[in-house]
């Protein structure tokens, strides 16, 4: 499957009727332009995909044309938009593949604004797309001609196994032919595929009715999150583990006794790079205290090494085993399950019974004084957790530049302090940014700025099982005090949150009462682990008011986040992704622990304006969703997947993170 230079699934110009898997995320690079714009000497043509849902890909285009002329800007188009196709339903055996789809959806200049239907099927090594576009006068002028529009078709035929594969089209407007590699799935790039293609239009004119064939060609890497995801329920162990006839770290002529499981465990745990760890035994349950920095991508891995092991290391008698996740020396949750039906599940990857004895609770209530300890007192803990972080503010196909950055570190010290407490620091060094940052320039009021931005001390805490909540008192934004606050509110019953934040700040000049108050209220559907729905109000960082609207799609540890959000007059939408920049297997701890960031978050977005003379001005710092400096949420409960049904999702993680780095700590 090929990336079309309009930002689509498809042939070399045209749309197929076939759309992006679920969590395949696709990047090109090209220099095809629409020659009805013009000859320009610079093409560069852009595009990002996701398989956001079954059967629905979203695109978002970056097209930049230009002849650049000495102490120029812009002298050519320059333009965002958002393409979305669906995949509609079959409804007869055999029958063609149906879709529909829009191009450049909203904007104030709508260079490639399209709607379209096609049709496609495969016959052999052919596959062949037709279809009908109806495109708008491109900028809303008859003389630039039309951007897709009219009968187009094209045919694909695939050179046996070679990945080669030969194109022919017509998009209603001229010709096309080209050639197309697509690579096998290459394991160092994680199991991403390379598209090559190459392409020669015939009969093209431009806007003056000029000859204007070219060559161009573009590279697009393709990345299967979700086959990634998926890819622990095939994982096979190079050690396996003894057969379940043979009691664990047993040997012949010896019969460790309680205590002495206990105490295998507990080193195994600490040496696996667990703090704070306490094992013990209440009634016929081994329950496991620990807390965890070193796997930082997902507590799934953490979770599987804790139970793996005590599954292992438990005592003759103990039924079932409890992993008890701390954070910030708080009881945070507990995930538990039946040790016969893991110690299986470990041997011979079966999920099923695994899946049916999993349980999870928030905020376990146990008492401590029942449970047989093996030692009091946890293990140590780190003194000084230091994560360093990229911090950019940027800038995508202005009138000013095609892409403007302020790029900086931004290193965080965290130092325990009392039970649910933490002094937070965050610190930014500039590291580089674009002329258009510098002082003077057309970005300057969002260069990053160096020092000591947040120092302040934060307090997590839990009112009864449903309720957890952070609030941050200390210097924010460099230069004021305030009061930072979060709590999730967990709905009974299910796995749906509603999420309350708010910020007040000590006023600076020229900010008005609205703008140092700050504050969101949302809830959160969940309506799988992987899939959430969030609504709300907020009253955001520009001073003004109105609702927001996330659907989130979690890939593995990925998040694919689509936006809408409404301030005052002003609308904006866009997409978010957010990726773990931290190794899944982290720094050992020691007296100071360096770690990334388990999620970095990073987008686009474009002005939703009012029709098509609209202008969309640049607006860095409007209608921005509330950001605390200090996230409890993702340090505290794994980014909001803590529910019983995403540690089931994870089972085969689990398995995979014991084998990777648990199994090695006990007997072979």
């Amino acid at each position: 499957m090929g990336i079309s230079t309009q930002g689509v699934t498809g042939g070399l110009i045209v749309p197929s009727a076939y759309v992006l898997p679920e969590g395949d995320v696709a990047l090109t690079r090209g220099n095809y332009a629409e020659p009805q714009l013009g000859a320009f000497s610079q093409r560069r043509n852009y595009s990002l995909g996701i398989g956001l849902l079954p059967n629905v890909e979203l695109f978002g285009r970056f097209a930049d044309f230009q002849n650049p002329l000495p102490g120029s800007t812009i002298n050519g188009p320059r333009d965002l938009s958002a393409n979305i196709k669906l995949k509609l339903p079959s409804f007869w055996r055999g029958q063609p593949h149906v879709a529909l789809g829009l191009n450049d959806i909203s904007g104030g200049a709508s260079f490639f604004k399209s709607k379209y239907a096609v049709v496609s099927d495969e016959i052999g090594p052919v596959r062949w797309s037709a279809g009908y576009a109806l495109g708008s006068h491109i900028v809303g002028n008859s003389a630039n001609g039309y951007a897709f529009n009219g009968a187009f078709g094209g045919v694909e035929w695939s050179l046996g196994q070679s990945g080669v594969s030969l194109l022919a089209e017509y998009d209603g407007q001229q010709k096309h032919a080209g050639i197309r590699y697509s690579s096998p799935e290459l394991a160092f790039l994680g199991h991403a595929r390379l598209v090559a293609t190459l392409q020669r239009s015939s009969g093209a004119t431009n806007n003056a009715g000029l000859p204007a064939s070219r060559t161009s060609a573009a590279l697009s890497l393709v990345m299967p999150l979700e086959a990634n995801a998926r890819r622990p329920a095939s994982f096979k162990p190079d050690l396996a583990l003894a057969p379940m006839e043979v009691g664990p770290g047993t040997a012949p002529g010896m019969i460790p006794t309680s205590e002495d499981r206990q105490e295998s465990l507990l080193r195994a745990l600490v040496s696996a790079g667990f703090e704070r760890v306490r094992v013990g035994v209440w009634g016929n349950s081994l329950l496991v205290e620990y807390e965890n920095h070193r796997y930082e991508q997902t507590e799934a891995d953490a979770i599987g090494l804790v139970l793996g092991l005590a599954a292992e290391n438990a005592p003759s008698g103990v039924r079932r085993i409890s992993a008890v996740t701390f954070k910030s020396g708080l009881r945070q949750y507990e995930t538990s399950v039946d040790v016969s039906v893991y110690r299986a599940f470990l041997r011979d990857g079966d999920a099923s019974q695994a899946r049916t004895s999993l349980a999870t609770d928030r905020f376990p209530d146990y008492p401590e004084a029942e449970v047989h300890w093996l030692s009091p007192q946890p293990t140590r803990r780190t003194p000084v957790r230091v994560e360093i972080k990229p911090d950019i503010n940027y800038t995508v196909g202005t009138e000013v530049g095609a892409f403007d950055y302020s790029l900086a570190a931004n290193v965080q010290g965290i130092l325990p302090l009392w039970r649910g407490a933490e002094l937070y620091t965050s610190y930014i060094r500039r590291v580089s940014n674009s002329d258009n940052y510098e002082p003077g320039f057309a970005f300057s009021g969002s260069r990053q700025r160096n020092g000591l931005k947040v120092a302040a001390v934060q307090q997590s805490f839990w009112l009864g099982s449903q309720v957890f909540a952070n609030v941050g008192v200390g210097r924010y934004n460099y230069d004021a005090y305030g009061v930072q606050g979060e709590a999730s509110l967990f709905v009974p019953g299910g796995d749906d949150v509603i999420r309350l934040r708010a910020g007040a700040y000590q006023r600076q000049p020229g900010q008005t009462n609205a703008q140092r108050l700050q504050a969101s209220g949302s809830y959160r559907w969940a309506y799988s682990p992987s899939t959430w729905l969030e609504a709300g109000l907020q009253q955001y960082s520009d001073g003004t008011r109105g609702p927001s609207f996330v659907l989130t799609r979690w890939f593995g540890d990925v998040g694919a986040h689509l936006f809408f959000r409404k301030g005052g007059n002003r609308q904006f939408a866009g997409l978010e992704i957010s990726i773990p920049l931290t190794p899944r297997k982290g720094m050992e701890p020691g007296f100071i622990q360096f770690t990334g960031t388990p999620q970095f978050q990073r987008g686009i977005r474009t002005r939703i304006t009012g029709g098509s003379t609209a202008t969309n001005n640049v607006e860095p710092n409007a209608v921005r969703d509330m950001q605390l400096d200090y996230n409890a949420e993702l340090r505290q409960l794994n980014a909001g997947r803590t529910s019983q049904r995403y540690f089931i999702s994870q089972l085969h993680r689990m398995r995979e993170a014991f084998y990777l780095y648990g199994r090695d700590l006990l007997p072979r």
